[in-house]
Parts: C-alpha cells; sequence; structure tokens
C-alpha cells in the first residue's frame, strides 16, 4: 500500500507540500489570521511553496506567474475589488489560468455542490404563474374590501397552503374544516 501511494504521489505533476492539512483548514486559518479568506490563487501559491520560498516544480511556477498576471491586470482595471464573489469559482483567478472545474469538485477547495449545468427557470413553470396570478387575484379582493389596508402586511402573515400539504396554522386541519363546513350547512329544523 505504502509503495503504490508513492507511486501514485511521483505522478502527481502539481504536488502540494502541506501535508495533511486540508486546504479548507489552511483557509480557515489564513481567516483568522488575516481576517478575509484567501483566493484560490492564493491558495494554490501558498501550498507549492515550501518553507523555505522554493517552489515545489516548473509547472507550478508557471501557473504562479500565470496567476500573479492576472491578479495584477484585474487589480490596475478594476481597482480594488478584484475578489467580486468569495463563492465565484467559475470566474476567479484560478480558474482563468486552470479552465473550468470538474463537476462536484472544486480545485484548492474541493468537493462541493456545484450548479447544474440545464438550469430550468422557474419562471416558466407553470405552477409558479398560477400562484402569482392567484397571489394577485387575492391582493385585489382584500383591497376592494379593505380600501386602505397595508397589503404587504397581510401578505406576509398569511399562510398560503398547496394542496397534499400539511398546513401549519393551529387548529386548521382538512378534516376539521370539512365537518365544520358541514354542521354549518347542514339545516335540521331547529333554527
Amino acid at each position: 500500500m505504502c509503495d503504490l501511494r508513492r507511486k501514485s504521489r511521483a505522478k502527481m505533476e502539481e504536488p502540494h507540500v502541506f501535508g495533511t492539512k486540508s486546504f479548507a483548514r489552511l483557509a480557515h486559518e489564513e481567516a483568522l489570521k488575516n481576517g478575509v479568506y484567501p483566493t484560490r490563487g492564493q491558495i494554490y501559491v501558498k501550498t507549492r511553496t515550501r518553507k523555505n520560498g522554493n517552489i515545489i516544480n516548473e509547472k507550478a511556477a508557471q501557473v504562479m506567474t500565470s496567476l500573479q498576471a492576472i491578479a495584477s491586470d484585474s487589480s490596475n482595471t478594476q481597482g480594488s475589488s478584484t475578489l467580486g464573489s468569495v463563492d465565484d469559482f467559475s470566474n476567479d483567478d484560478y480558474s482563468k489560468v486552470k479552465g473550468p472545474e470538474k463537476r462536484g469538485y472544486i480545485r484548492c477547495v474541493g468537493r462541493m455542490p456545484t450548479v447544474k449545468e440545464k438550469v430550468v427557470s422557474c419562471s416558466n413553470d407553470p405552477s409558479v404563474e398560477q400562484l402569482k396570478t392567484m397571489v394577485n387575484v387575492m391582493a385585489n379582493i382584500i383591497q376592494e374590501h379593505i380600501p386602505n389596508a397595508n397589503l404587504s402586511g397581510i401578505l406576509s402573515n398569511m399562510n398560503i397552503q398547496m394542496s397534499g400539504s400539511t398546513s401549519t396554522v393551529p387548529h386548521n386541519s382538512n378534516s376539521v374544516n370539512q365537518r365544520a363546513s358541514s354542521e354549518s350547512h347542514h339545516n335540521d329544523g331547529n333554527c
């Protein structure tokens, strides 16, 4: 087993020198020390540089040079806001050098859920359109009956129940409502 792992590590083109410490732990320690999480490019540089300052190999040195060139170009064109979103792994400096990520794994970060290639738009879903129409109709009805009503307050306090789901409103179950409805319409002549 030891020989197998040694052979596997020897085949790596850009090995890291951080041993068993995970990149997530390194990023967390850097964030505690500096107050901000490091970029993937900064993690790459830190994990491919030995304690004495030497870079692990020539390929890693080329990647680091490209990272520094892109970082200096983006800092010249965008000023101080070069980071963008911390979770924008598709458009950071590292992805510009190394290319797009494989599904389910983000280099210098680890396994993460990734965005699906085909994103279905919720705005085209007929049930979403139906719900929007229902909310608009209900808002119009409330506005007709209570002209000075605070609609945003009313809508935020409403509990909209979809068919087949359980209600979160106290004393509001389908069986209770059906019984109450049938009893109120039951006319036995004693009224």
